[in-house]
């Protein structure tokens, strides 16, 4: 949680696997400006290798298990894509 890479403070990152993850939380996440850092962010972790997913607080507060899931099934493909 709260791993640094290179400029950017990520909210939950793997990074053997070269994966992470960012709440979306509209608090945090709900201006403009906020909304432009976001895209400039991800892109930039696609430029250092480095794959990325969204989970907004609503879908995580809701539901839990499939986003768990989710996160499970793409941590393994990642996994897969990396060992090839």
């Amino acid at each position: 949680m709260n791993f640094n890479v290179a400029e950017f403070e990520l909210d939950a990152c793997w990074p053997h696997l070269r994966f992470a993850v960012e709440l979306d939380l509209y608090e945090t996440h709900g201006s403009r400006a906020a909304f432009e850092r976001d895209r400039r962010r991800q892109e930039e972790l696609k430029l250092l290798g480095i794959e990325s997913i969204r989970i907004t607080k609503p879908r995580l507060d809701c539901e839990p298990e499939a986003v768990i899931r989710n996160l499970k099934t793409l941590l393994g493909r990642r996994r897969e894509e990396l060992a090839r």
